[in-house]
């Protein structure tokens, strides 16, 4: 049984909202986004300590509302 589902929440919410942000932005948009998106989804392999997993869902969750942002500026949405 699925104890917490808010991380597999999060995630699914970021990749959509990078997605959407990653095909509206320009080239140097796109490296910058990318850049980011595989800092937070790699970083949590390579170190595996309790406190750094709620610091790297605090900073997918910023960047997540970052990207809906940038898609509502840009007027994607």
């Amino acid at each position: 049984m699925l104890r917490n589902p808010y991380p597999i929440i999060i995630n699914f919410l970021v990749l959509v909202f990078f997605l959407l942000a990653f095909l509206s932005a320009e080239l140097k948009g796109k490296l910058i986004l990318l850049g980011i998106v595989v800092l937070l989804f790699g970083l949590p392999s390579i170190i595996s300590f309790g406190s750094v997993a709620w610091i790297v869902y605090a900073a997918k969750v910023i960047f997540g509302l970052g990207c809906y942002l940038f898609i509502r500026k840009q007027g994607f949405l």
